[in-house]
């Protein structure tokens, strides 16, 4: 079993056990390079407990990682032409999340932007570090915490002087 851990801190081989990712992957890798098929493992325990905290369900959030792969397999070349192929997988996983938001993610992603929505919930909701949610998204740690100050800052009630 591969024993690693990933630039965001989390160890690889924690969700190769996941009968999901196995048999998702198993297909997967007979059609897309192989480069495709590490960063859906890197990726993989991330995108899953994202979709799940935003729709609420374990069923929905793994539905919503696997086609949002999916959707950046189909993508793959384009993706990596990018500027940042993890910040373009992110656009794809959190269109997809967006179709399934449990009430209260709707009402924040009313408040905030996409991404600053999605900051938080990272941050705040799966505890990620600000390295590691910065990773998920495609952003550097300090991007990610200007976007995490933005949202925080919106958030809060306009001062009057």
């Amino acid at each position: 079993m591969l024993m690693r851990s990933n630039s965001s801190g989390m160890r690889a081989d924690s969700e190769f056990d996941d009968r999901y990712l196995a048999a998702w992957m198993d297909l997967t890798i007979q059609r897309f390079p192989v480069s495709y098929a590490v960063f859906c493992c890197d990726r993989w325990m991330v995108y899953r407990r994202f979709g799940t905290a935003v729709a609420g369900s374990i069923h929905s959030g793994t539905g919503i990682a696997r086609a949002a792969l999916r959707d950046l397999g189909e993508q793959w070349e384009r993706a990596l032409r990018s500027s940042s192929p993890a910040a373009h997988a992110w656009g794809l996983l959190s269109r997809r999340a967006s179709e399934r938001r449990t009430a209260s993610l709707r009402a924040l992603h009313h408040l905030l932007g996409s991404d600053e929505a999605d900051a938080l919930v990272l941050r705040y909701k799966l505890g990620l570090s600000p390295c590691q949610a910065g990773y998920a998204m495609g952003l550097s740690e300090a991007d990610f915490e200007l976007l995490r100050h933005r949202a925080l800052r919106d958030l809060l009630p306009a001062r009057v002087l």
